[in-house]
């Protein structure tokens, strides 16, 4: 007589049992034949299975996670973390085990008590919770300290922020979740981009290295603004789909960028130089173009990235600026005003006449053929695009009076409450 394998402590437990009975009867429901006309109610049935499945998940991991600050079961286990639990007796990838194990910890320790009630609620998924969590760290890890030295309350608020948008609207995706926290890290640190641009632009370079191959190599670092100019260069220049075209993704870029610099060297000190090719939108809230107290709403590319308000100064310093009138609930757009921004080639000749150099008050070499049409008064305060009120300014110098003034403008409205339906005076730009 041969005994039986003993099993292991717990696999026969009630819990156990009764997932496997519950098993049988799953297994049973779908592998039955869907009748034609209940395909929607198959599916429907699917996707409630798969949210039960994702409540006993999160249970197990708070559980687990009890269980690990006990400490028992590392000692016996022989796995000193959860995430390497899971890595072994869950069959996950290193990274969703501790991304898993993450969330278990939150939840053990009732760090975030919103995200552990809208999961209990249904409201909100195992794997919209895991990046919840997973957000939530990384913009407390993140913070200006200065700013916000409670760390608990920081993560109080964010994590709120980020259920309440999920609560708000159920069908956002997990990609379209990470969006929202960018928004609501600038809602809370409307100026922190603007610190990390600024940062950037500061670190910025290029290497380029041939090699003895006939090969080179080039890399590139800065500002997020520079990554928009490149992105939308690239997109300009890259040549439409076609079923000929075997190039991969990243050689198309490439040739893409070599096609915009063909393009760039072959029109340098060009009198009849085209009009610009590429095209970046950004949708900037007028509260936020005019740095006024208080902005809560970001600016906003058309694919819902977040852009610092310095790079929207720093790309309409030579850009088309549209003023649209839209409605607060729902964002529609009422109507788009007229003014222009921009100087036409006619005014750009008659206010560049009499200057050969950039007209920065320190002195510039930089010739006036690579100037921008600068706004004596500031546009955003009213400044006409007008030959009287423009004046030639090198880029760096154009975006070092914006950060000067916008300096000054923050000093002066710091630790003063504006006056309730009154607009503070916005910092000059050109």
């Amino acid at each position: 007589m041969i005994a039986a394998p003993k099993a292991a402590p717990g696999e026969c437990s009630p819990a156990v049992a009764a997932l496997a009975g519950a098993r049988e009867i799953i297994d049973q429901a779908l592998n039955t034949e869907v009748p034609p006309g209940a395909d929607e109610a198959a599916a429907e049935e699917i996707a409630a299975l798969w949210a039960q499945l994702d409540q006993i998940r999160y249970q197990a991991l708070a559980r687990m996670a009890r269980l690990y600050a006990r400490g028992a079961v590392a000692r016996y286990s022989g796995y000193s973390t959860l995430d390497k639990w899971l890595v072994h007796h869950g069959d996950l990838p290193t990274a969703q085990a501790k991304d898993l194990a993450r969330l278990a910890q939150h939840v053990h320790e009732e760090t975030l008590p919103v995200t552990a009630q809208a999961v209990a609620e249904g409201m909100v998924g195992l794997g919209e919770a895991v990046v919840i969590a997973k957000v939530t760290d990384k913009a407390v890890q993140t913070r200006d300290e200065d700013h916000f030295p409670d760390q608990g309350e920081y993560r109080q608020g964010f994590e709120a922020a980020l259920v309440a948008a999920k609560t708000e609207r159920p069908g956002l995706s997990v990609n379209q979740l990470q969006a929202v926290a960018r928004q609501v890290a600038h809602r809370l640190d409307p100026h922190r981009l603007d610190r990390d641009h600024e940062a950037a632009h500061a670190a910025r370079g290029l290497s380029l290295h041939e090699t003895f191959q006939g090969s080179y190599q080039l890399q590139a670092w800065g500002g997020s603004g520079d990554a928009l100019v490149v992105r939308a260069a690239i997109e300009t220049f890259d040549a439409p789909l076609s079923d000929e075209d075997t190039r991969s993704r990243s050689q198309r870029e490439h040739d893409a960028l070599i096609a915009a610099l063909r393009f760039a060297t072959t029109h340098t000190g060009c009198a009849h130089t085209p009009a610009p090719l590429a095209q970046i939108r950004i949708v900037v809230p007028v509260q936020t173009y005019l740095n006024a107290q208080g902005q809560e709403v970001p600016a906003l590319d058309e694919h819902g990235r977040v852009i610092p308000a310095g790079v929207v100064h720093e790309l309409a310093a030579d850009s088309e600026v549209v003023r649209m009138l839209t409605a607060p609930p729902t964002g529609q757009v009422l109507d788009v005003g007229h003014s222009r921004r921009l100087a036409s080639a006619r005014q750009r000749t008659a206010a560049f006449h009499g200057h050969a150099t950039c007209a920065h008050p320190g002195g510039c070499e930089v010739p006036v053929a690579f100037c921008q049409a600068d706004h004596v008064q500031s546009f955003s305060r009213g400044g006409r695009t007008v030959v009287a009120n423009l004046q030639p300014l090198c880029g760096p110098h154009n975006r070092a009076k914006y950060q000067r003034e916008l300096r000054t403008h923050q000093q002066q409205g710091r630790g003063r409450d504006h006056p309730p339906g009154r607009v503070p005076v916005p910092p000059p730009r050109e």
